[in-house]
């Protein structure tokens, strides 16, 4: 039986044709190519080939749900999720900063792997927006805060507001560093929307964070799509 509907894509014969050609393993019809004499699948169900796959993984990422929960909600396998994520992520730029704002900086602690190796989510959140302009994860060093901080001066800043540890003193300048009480209260709003939206990084949850690549993939996603 012949099928003229579609064009070979190896050798995109214009009078091309396909002829039934047995089956594949998984039971699928398999057509041949008069052409070119080779053989393919026309129909696949395989979900992930379906054209908004990458808007329902967004949105259901940002709803908090784990990978397991998302893959088998999209009936894609973990593998295949996990790689569209990094790729999503991969084309994530962040925010243009604006000059002379007021940002909130903070810590969220979390781990990956497992509770002994601890991990920091160092990020800054503009006062007036309530968005996120730049985040970093790893130890809770003067590397790593310096990293958000360094950022943050770029933009010629009016006020840095943190808590009151120590090493901030070191980083930001004393003209536009404050630690006055309820200055961080956006932040601490924030911390707080993390964890509910976030399964992963909930304090008392079974999910957790395998790597740092794929948690910073997940949160590229959460703060800036």
């Amino acid at each position: 039986m012949k099928s003229p509907f579609y064009k070979c894509s190896r050798c995109v014969g214009e009078n091309s044709t396909f002829i039934k050609f047995g089956k594949t393993k998984n039971g699928k019809q398999r057509f041949q190519c008069s052409s070119c004499k080779k053989t393919s699948v026309l129909k696949y169900s395989y979900q992930a080939y379906r054209e908004n796959i990458d808007l329902k993984i967004i949105r259901l990422t940002k709803e908090g749900l784990g990978i397991r929960s998302i893959a088998r909600f999209l009936k894609i396998s973990t593998t295949t999720l996990l790689k569209r994520i990094i790729k999503i992520s991969h084309y994530i730029q962040p925010p243009l900063i604006n000059h002379n704002k007021t940002y909130e900086v903070d810590e969220l602690r979390t781990y990956i792997g497992n509770k002994k190796q601890i991990v920091w989510l160092v990020y800054a959140l503009e006062k007036d927006s309530k968005n996120v302009i730049c985040f970093n994860l790893g130890k809770r060093t003067m590397k790593n805060l310096n990293t958000v901080i360094k950022t943050l001066l770029y933009s010629k800043p009016e006020k840095i507001y943190t808590d009151k540890l120590r090493n901030y003193q070191y980083l930001i300048p004393k003209e536009i560093h404050q630690t006055k009480r309820f200055g961080t209260n956006a932040i601490e709003r924030k911390n707080l929307s993390i964890r509910t939206h976030l399964k992963r990084l909930n304090r008392k949850t079974i999910c957790f964070n395998k790597s740092i690549v794929m948690l910073t993939s997940i949160l590229k996603i959460y703060f800036w799509l």
